[in-house]
């Protein structure tokens, strides 16, 4: 997800059309206000790892991949074998948005006063960190 102006963001997408045909795209979604004890971070980096990968391209020929749309909002297409497509059925026409991880700056952030005596910079490592722009609760330790 990358931070744009105005209070939104974009978000990877990977969609399986009814139609036999796996769409990636880069969607614009509203960023969140953080809840007492969240942070929201901008995200600056993001691997793509291997359980990454199969939400990405699944079972889609690769070989017929076709880029579209604008540099802003590229959409990228690729075909499923009709004999493929049992495998994703349950993913039919939901947009899933891809990864799991990444490294950022968190812009904004609401910490109890309980918490502002622990340092907000080490708060977030070792916990989940979602690919959706939802803040992330830190529960007290």
């Amino acid at each position: 997800m990358t931070h744009d102006q105005g209070g939104t963001a974009r978000q990877l997408y990977s969609t399986v059309k009814q139609e036999g045909i796996l769409d990636l795209s880069l969607a614009g979604v509203p960023l969140p206000e953080p809840q007492e004890d969240e942070v929201v971070v901008r995200v600056e980096a993001a691997p793509i790892n291997p359980s990454d990968l199969g939400l990405l391209f699944g079972p889609a020929d690769l070989s017929t991949v076709h880029v579209a749309g604008t540099a802003d909002h590229p959409v990228v297409t690729a075909r499923i074998p009709s004999r493929l497509m049992p495998a994703v059925a349950g993913r039919v026409d939901q947009p899933r948005p891809v990864g799991n991880e990444g490294a950022g700056v968190v812009v904004t952030a609401r910490i109890s006063s309980v918490d502002q005596r622990r340092s907000p910079a080490s708060r977030p490592w070792g916990h989940a960190m979602s690919a959706t722009p939802v803040p992330r609760r830190f529960g007290r330790t």
